[in-house]
């Protein structure tokens, strides 16, 4: 699996490029950085290029994020973003139509701190009580936050009760 990963990261380098580049800058979001970051290396030393990573979120104002580093007009070669970023960033020019490859589905956890107890996720209703019960719900300002905030919790009926310990 590694090395198709490592194959389509190198075709879309390639493709988005040109061989032979000598810097390629890619803004990443999160949820790939970790496979970013393990590919660049073997991807550097097979192509001689060098690849200069800019880290961002997908989604909001914050001023690393990726939408907010475009819209300055800093330059960049690839961004790898959550789908939904993308495409509105297709929609305003600052991604060049008919150049979008998906490369991973996401999916989104949930953690509580070390020596908590497991909470119950097993069910819809489980869900639900576990979220209703807990002090404080954290989530990113990035694509899965978005998601939960906006979709999920109010698709629950649980939003107005948990967004204030949001």
């Amino acid at each position: 699996m590694a090395k198709i990963t490592r194959l389509v990261l190198a075709s879309i380098v390639l493709w988005a490029c040109g061989a032979g580049a000598a810097e390629i800058k890619v803004m990443t979001s999160g949820g790939f950085a970790a496979a970013h970051a393990d590919l660049v290396p073997s991807y550097e030393k097979l192509t001689g290029d060098k690849i200069v990573t800019i880290l961002g979120s997908s989604m909001g104002g914050a001023p690393d994020s990726i939408p907010s580093r475009l819209a300055r007009g800093e330059p960049v070669d690839i961004v790898i973003l959550a789908a939904p970023a993308l495409d509105e960033l297709i929609k305003q020019g600052k991604v060049q139509p008919g150049t979008r490859v998906d490369l991973v589905r996401s999916t989104i956890g949930m953690s509580v701190k070390a020596g908590a107890p497991k909470p119950d996720i097993s069910t819809v209703e489980a869900l639900k009580q576990t979220l209703r019960n807990a002090k404080s719900i954290a989530y990113s300002a990035s694509a899965s936050g978005t998601y939960l905030a906006n979709e999920l919790f109010p698709r629950l009926g649980i939003w107005d009760e948990i967004k204030g310990k949001s």
